[in-house]
């Protein structure tokens, strides 16, 4: 056997435990759904198409995910919580005043919309309407991620978030108000009045966030 196939050290490379291969296995096919779906859609999204991506197959995809549906809100609760750093890691030298701060946060937030995967994992949010399963698999993990946006929002803005008691209710009315026009827009030409419906929004929360009730 050639030494090129040694490290440099000599040693046998480490076996990977079960639990490691397993875990590869499953993060593999995670990124084939995303990918799946990003490129063909939640209706042409299969679990056949998913398992020859990743290499693996159709079998040992069962094994891990027993169902289509759990295999999907699987590879979201996966996806929410890269994009949230994503989204976090563009906002490291965020402005001193709060009103700046607001909208670079809201600009930010808008761009992290306009993501592929992002949009292909609200679709599987619009299928659930018709898909009592992919409903109930989503279920579970949409309440701890929109917690976990909350959290980042405290986080942001923790002087706003402790003199204004109806916070939470304005991160949700900036989520769903930004979240819809993406929505919106996804299969459409870009749509000139986004720009100004983020104006204003900006607008909006600036004055929200100006005096506590």
């Amino acid at each position: 056997m050639s030494d090129s196939f040694l490290p440099i050290d000599g040693a046998p490379p480490a076996r990977r435990t079960q639990q490691e291969r397993r875990d590869s296995t499953r993060q593999k096919l995670l990124d084939a759904t995303v990918e799946c779906l990003v490129e063909l859609g939640y209706a042409r999204t299969t679990t056949i198409a998913v398992a020859q991506r990743a290499e693996v197959s159709h079998g040992a995809l069962f094994k891990h995910f027993p169902t289509k549906a759990a295999l999907l809100a699987a590879a979201v609760e996966r996806l929410f919580p890269l994009l949230i750093a994503r989204y976090r890691a563009e906002l490291t030298d965020l402005p001193a005043a709060a009103e700046d701060r607001i909208a670079e946060a809201i600009e930010r937030l808008w761009f992290i919309y306009q993501r592929p995967e992002l949009l292909a994992a609200i679709e599987l949010y619009v299928a659930a309407r018709t898909d009592a399963e992919l409903a109930a698999a989503l279920s579970v993990v949409d309440p701890p991620h929109r917690r976990h946006l909350h959290r980042v929002a405290r986080e942001l803005f923790p002087e706003v978030a402790a003199a204004h008691p109806g916070f939470d209710s304005l991160v949700e009315l900036i989520l769903n108000a930004v979240q819809g026009a993406a929505v919106g827009g996804a299969a459409l030409p870009p749509n000139p009045d986004h720009r100004g419906m983020l104006t204003l929004l900006v607008q909006l929360s600036r004055r929200a966030f100006s005096a506590p009730d």
